[in-house]
């Protein structure tokens, strides 16, 4: 038996007979409530399904404002772009990958403190120089 029917029953009056049976109450009265009920369903179910709409739908357009990488190394370019000539290497050298560092396109270490906050695993990208 649904919600309603539960609903419908316990709003229902029934007389008993001197026979002990109860007469079925009048149909009209059983569509109203049971119309009554399925309205405040269909209201309830709309609520719900539109909350979680919208809440998924914010939640989705505040992910996507962090998911950015890059929060502060030339914002104004389109796109990041830095060289370095092999001569400059000298030994070895570790170039930044998390858009952290300080001294960006080389590493610092910032990728440390940017991994315990996010849970990244982020390293440098470490280039030797031929000798």
């Amino acid at each position: 038996m649904t919600i309603c029917g539960f609903s419908l029953m316990s709003q229902t009056k029934t007389k008993t007979t001197a026979s002990g049976r109860t007469p079925v109450s009048a149909p009209t009265a059983m569509v109203l409530q049971n119309d009554h009920a399925t309205k405040h369903f269909l209201y309830a179910t709309g609520l719900v399904l539109g909350g979680a709409a919208i809440g998924y739908f914010l939640g989705y357009k505040l992910a996507l404002r962090r998911a950015r990488v890059n929060a502060k190394v030339q914002l104004a370019n389109d796109k990041v772009v830095d060289t370095v000539d092999v001569e400059d290497i000298g030994e070895k050298k570790a170039f930044c990958r998390c858009w952290r560092s300080e001294k960006f396109p080389y590493c610092d270490g910032a990728h440390t403190k940017h991994n315990k906050e996010t849970g990244d695993n982020v390293g440098p990208l470490v280039v030797k120089g031929k000798h």
